[in-house]
This record gives structure tokens, sequence and C-alpha cells, in this order.
């Protein structure tokens, strides 16, 4: 798995990790359990408290970074 440029040092895939599914750098959280929190409605800081060791900077960094690949795709502006 390539790690996006923009995730770099807050993401990481190793292949024997885990499956090599991409999870927070220097934790085993995995990015799914964040993407799957949001889309049960839950928020950010509900995340957090399960996974106290992923930071809310590098939460909303993968937020941002799957918001602005929606826009892409629809020819929107990328959020800031």
């Amino acid at each position: 798995m390539v790690i996006a440029k923009e995730l770099e040092g807050i993401l990481e895939s190793t292949p024997g990790v885990l499956s090599g599914a991409a999870r927070f750098t220097g934790t085993r959280v995995l990015v799914q359990a964040l993407l799957d929190t949001i889309m049960c409605g839950e928020s950010v800081e509900y995340f957090l408290a399960d996974f106290p060791e992923v930071s809310r900077e590098h939460a909303l960094a993968v937020i941002a970074w799957e918001q602005n690949q929606v826009r892409e795709s629809l020819g929107l502006a990328k959020a800031v």
C-alpha cells in the first residue's frame, strides 16, 4: 500500500503489521476505524476517546485528505 504524500508521517503501512492495512503512525489503530466511526455518525472526539494514542491533528488531517479526494473527483475546490 502506498501512503499519499500528504499523509506521510501521519499514516503508515507495513506488510507484516495488520496485513499491511493503513494505520496511524506509531500505533495499531487502523484508518478504517476512524472512517467507520465518522460514517456511523459519531464525532472525531468519540473516536479519540476510544483511541487516545491518535492525535486530534492526525485524525483531522485524514478526514481533510479524504474530503479533498471527493472534492477533486467532483471538480470542486479543495478545502483549506
